[in-house]
């Protein structure tokens, strides 16, 4: 056997051309003529014992050549990639090729796991964000938190106005005819809050206790099939208006916040700015780390088959559909509740992650690689305690879960991370 291997298209792809003498097919050849022979039954004689060119006679050599040539693919492709120490991504295109008088030859074209030539991965520049908490943002913090706390109070006389709470029944047509689900007695909402269509709570602003009002809307594209942009009408009467009472900010309502050390207003907007303070200091590390990783893969440009796309996207499907199993739903019907209409359109909006994702884990390992990267305890430690903060779990469980020969190739990828981020320059 004889194996000439060439690049094609890009580096992300080989072709193997692997080419049989006379001698090498024909010993295959007489191997499953052997096998057929040995089970063919004929008329006149037992099984097994039917002479090899009444065999062919009957039947033609068509199946043995055929055999023959799928046995010589399936023991010589996984062969050749051993022996020419390719690493391959997916499965082969195998195609008949030019052979030697009275032999056989094929081709396998196949993906390619990428080399990733490493260019610039230390001192990256990175502007990095200044956190300021602004009164503005305390204030804005606190206003949330009176209005979680607030009460609904009646309103006696006026207009509904946006921020109420309306209490109205509704009933919506579709060329004069009413539809499932569009029709409904006390129904409360708050204006403004987008709950609706388009343009629904927008022409409710303005109407008074007990009036009744024709509302003319359009059905988004985007919406199930049979309404989706359709024109509708729907008549609505409002029974009543409410609006939120937010409670007073004093020492009293912090109190009843029950923030252990909190008791006062002071010392509550001051425990709010830490907590935002955090919060930002947190936001902009991760923005700082995305970008110093989005200017690494700037810097070392990868070509990624697009078989290792599609396998990436493949797994994630399937994990979602798993995570939909256990909510009991379809997978489609799963999708939609995130605003996704279909697998298509999910595996669509993966694409560019996984992209980056596979590009930054080709980099980390050739960093591995260049820098001789090795864990001690330390790193065991960090990594782990990484992935509990993430998954919100007991650092016990998740080392019981993740045994160290686990995770030693994906704890080997986060220290060439932190080489990477810990040496990055801000600019």
């Amino acid at each position: 056997m004889k194996v000439k291997v060439e690049k094609i298209q890009s580096e992300s792809k080989v072709k193997l051309v692997i080419s049989f003498s006379k001698e090498e097919y024909q010993a295959k050849y007489d191997v499953e003529l052997g096998k057929l022979v040995a089970e063919a039954e004929l008329p006149g004689f037992r099984k097994g014992k039917v002479p090899t060119q009444m065999y062919l006679k009957r039947f033609g050599e068509g199946k043995v050549i055929n055999n023959t040539m799928d046995e010589l693919i399936n023991e010589s492709y996984f062969e050749a990639i051993k022996a020419k120490k390719i690493k391959v991504v997916g499965y082969p295109q195998i195609d008949l090729a030019k052979a030697p008088k009275g032999g056989f030859a094929y081709s396998a074209v196949v993906a390619v796991m990428p080399t990733v030539e490493l260019q610039e991965y230390k001192g990256l520049e990175v502007a990095k964000e200044e956190v300021v908490v602004s009164e503005e943002d305390i204030e804005k913090e606190i206003n949330r938190v009176l209005a979680n706390s607030a009460e609904l109070e009646v309103v006696e006389e006026g207009k509904l106005e946006k921020g109420n709470v309306a209490v109205f029944d509704f009933c919506g047509r579709v060329d004069g005819v009413e539809f499932e689900g569009g029709k409904a007695e006390n129904y409360s909402l708050e204006i403004g809050s987008g709950q609706f269509i388009p343009g629904f709570e927008d022409q409710m602003v303005g109407m008074e206790i007990e009036e009744e009002k024709v509302l003319k809307v359009k059905f988004p594209e985007q919406y199930q099939e049979n309404l989706a942009g359709k024109d509708a009408e729907f008549t609505v009467k409002l029974h009543e208006i409410k609006k939120r009472v937010l409670p007073e900010l004093n020492d009293d309502f912090v109190k009843g916040l029950e923030i252990e050390g909190v008791e006062t207003v002071d010392a509550y907007k001051v425990m709010v700015k830490d907590n935002l303070t955090n919060e930002k200091v947190e936001a902009s590390k991760n923005k700082f780390e995305d970008d110093a990783l989005t200017l690494l893969c700037e810097k070392n440009p990868v070509v990624i088959p697009q078989e290792m796309i599609d396998a990436e996207v493949d797994n994630r499907v399937k994990k979602l559909e798993s995570q939909a199993s256990q909510y009991g739903f379809p997978v489609d019907v799963f999708l939609k509740y995130q605003g996704i209409e279909s697998v298509d359109q999910y595996k669509e909006l993966l694409v560019p992650g996984v992209k980056t994702t596979i590009q930054e884990e080709l980099i980390f390992d050739a960093i591995v690689k260049a820098e001789k990267v090795k864990l001690d305890k330390e790193d065991y430690d960090k990594y782990y305690a990484e992935i509990a903060k993430y998954q919100r779990k007991d650092l016990k469980e998740v080392k019981k879960a993740l045994p160290k020969a686990n995770v030693k190739e994906r704890f080997l990828l986060f220290k060439a991370r932190d080489i990477v981020l810990e040496s990055v320059v801000v600019k």
